[in-house]
């Protein structure tokens, strides 16, 4: 049985873009908080701290509170994530004998392999079968 995986290019680029912002704006929030925190002893919490308690001056919002940039890295990088997730489909072909389903007028039929369009024998409308069993005898 061959696999195939169909990516769809703008989603795609649309994913990577999503995922390197989260990881840009996450990267930024690190290295600003980072000096203040490297000295602390218990880092983590102190990190924590400095997130929820220091706010970062834009110049076209004003100024935002160091967790809200935080959480919005978070979602982007989420995102791009979900997104990268759902812009592949995997198309498994057969090699043997298959039964083919027309989406149009539901008669089945056998084909020697699974093909992405076909012309119905029935309807004769030329479709995209659907799979209903693989090795059929």
């Amino acid at each position: 049985m061959r696999v195939i995986v169909h990516r769809k290019l703008a989603s795609h680029v649309f994913g990577f873009v999503l995922l390197l912002v989260g990881l840009v704006v996450l990267f930024l929030v690190f290295w600003r908080a980072w000096p203040s925190v490297s000295a602390s002893s218990n880092v983590l919490s102190s990190l924590w701290s400095y997130v929820l308690t220091e706010q970062v001056e834009l110049a076209w919002i004003g100024e935002l509170r160091l967790v809200y940039v935080t959480v919005l890295g978070a979602v982007f990088l989420f995102l791009g994530v979900f997104v990268l997730g759902f812009s592949r489909r995997i198309l498994y072909l057969s090699s043997g004998p298959v039964l083919l389903q027309c989406p149009y007028c539901r008669n089945d039929w056998k084909a020697r392999r699974a093909v992405g369009w076909a012309e119905c024998p029935h309807c004769r409308k030329f479709v995209q079968p659907q799979v209903k069993k693989s090795s059929v005898a």
